[in-house]
């Protein structure tokens, strides 16, 4: 009977120690829908107030800015280099950026003097594509707020090293709820052990007397 009991413990350590793996290996493969919002994000520069809506969910990117015109230069000079004149057209200090994928829009980037907007369709573009278009988000978000690459960088940080540890604390707990169930199954086990046994010295008393 200990061996039955030994191995029912071996089985939930298992499950628990399974269990726990699972969860800890499938965290960066969620799938979920998860759509992230930071509208209204503004600032003041010495140039005057900035405004920031970046809208990011499973199936499209958005972003909305405003900012002092004397800055629309500069960025105008950016997005040259970085999207180049293929998909370009211009209307007097309007620039506009539409890549289509078999009459579909991918991206489109539109450029006036103090705003800018960007919408991509995720579904349509690369992994690759959609990353870089994040990446000229945040530099143009840095720039327009008067932030140094580096104090952006910094605050990044900060901000992925505050998500890292609230995912440790959550599976810190989940862990810890893995803990309890397997505890609650070795008390099950234990008494199961306890009713077998009863139940053999009861049969041995009624075959005692026979």
């Amino acid at each position: 009977m200990r061996i039955i009991v030994y191995l029912l413990l071996s089985m939930f350590i298992g499950l628990f120690t399974a269990k726990a793996q699972e969860s800890k290996t499938t965290t960066s493969n969620t799938t979920t829908s998860v759509s992230i919002s930071t509208d209204g994000d503004i600032g003041f520069t010495e140039n005057g107030r900035t405004y920031f809506s970046i809208s990011d969910s499973d199936d499209t990117y958005k972003v909305r800015a405003e900012f002092h015109t004397t800055k629309t230069k500069k960025i105008r000079t950016y997005l040259l280099e970085e999207l180049g004149k293929e998909y370009l057209t211009t209307s007097g200090n309007r620039q506009k950026w539409i890549r289509t994928y078999g009459g579909d829009v991918g991206y489109e980037v539109r450029l006036d003097n103090g705003t800018l907007k960007i919408r991509l369709d995720k579904e349509l573009l690369s992994s690759g594509m959609v990353n870089k278009f994040k990446i000229i988000t945040q530099n143009i978000k840095a720039y327009t707020s008067g932030k140094s690459q580096e104090k952006y960088a910094l605050e990044q940080a900060e901000r992925e090293a505050e998500q890292v540890q609230r995912e440790a604390e959550q599976k810190k707990r989940e862990a810890e709820q893995l803990q309890r169930e397997a505890e609650q199954k070795i008390r099950e086990a234990e008494q199961l052990q306890r009713e077998a046994e009863r139940i053999k010295r009861e049969a041995k008393r009624k075959k005692g007397t026979r």
